[in-house]
């Protein structure tokens, strides 16, 4: 009974920690500033934003196509695996054409292993700035 006991129990420590050696959070992948700010810029400019990032986790991940709210948005990531330690950049482009006042865009990131099936770690991006109507926007608006 207690031989048993003792191989019940090696075992169900032997899941723990194989379980939290290969778990990986989303605190793993840490950007320097998931959040960006950008100036007041008159409607019609483009506007470029790079998100550096870098993952402290233990398992290579690959970056999938990134979700976004509007066609006014695309974003660039890595092409290669994602691996521990390393830098990495997301580079962010924003059509402010017929976008004016304050805008607010997330970027949903999802991150996924090819080793481990189940890992799937969601990040989101943000950027955030005021955008002014130009004069033809003005007058078009005006003329309503």
């Amino acid at each position: 009974m207690l031989c048993n006991f003792i191989k019940f129990s090696l075992s169900l420590l032997l899941l723990l920690v194989a379980g939290f050696s290969f778990s990986q959070t989303s605190d793993n992948i840490i950007f320097e500033k998931p959040t960006q700010k950008f100036m007041k810029v008159d409607e019609g400019h483009q506007i470029t934003l790079t998100y550096n990032f870098t993952y402290n986790g233990k398992i290579p991940l690959q970056l999938i196509s990134p979700k976004v709210d509007c066609d006014c948005t695309s974003v660039e990531i890595p092409k290669e695996n994602i691996t521990p330690n390393k830098p990495y950049k997301i580079i962010v482009h924003f059509d402010t054409k017929d976008k004016i006042g304050f805008q607010e865009r997330p970027i949903h990131l999802t991150f996924l292993s090819k080793e481990n099936n189940n890992l799937k770690i969601n990040k989101t991006i943000i950027f955030k700035g005021t955008v002014k109507a130009s004069k033809e926007t003005k007058a078009k608006y005006n003329s309503n």
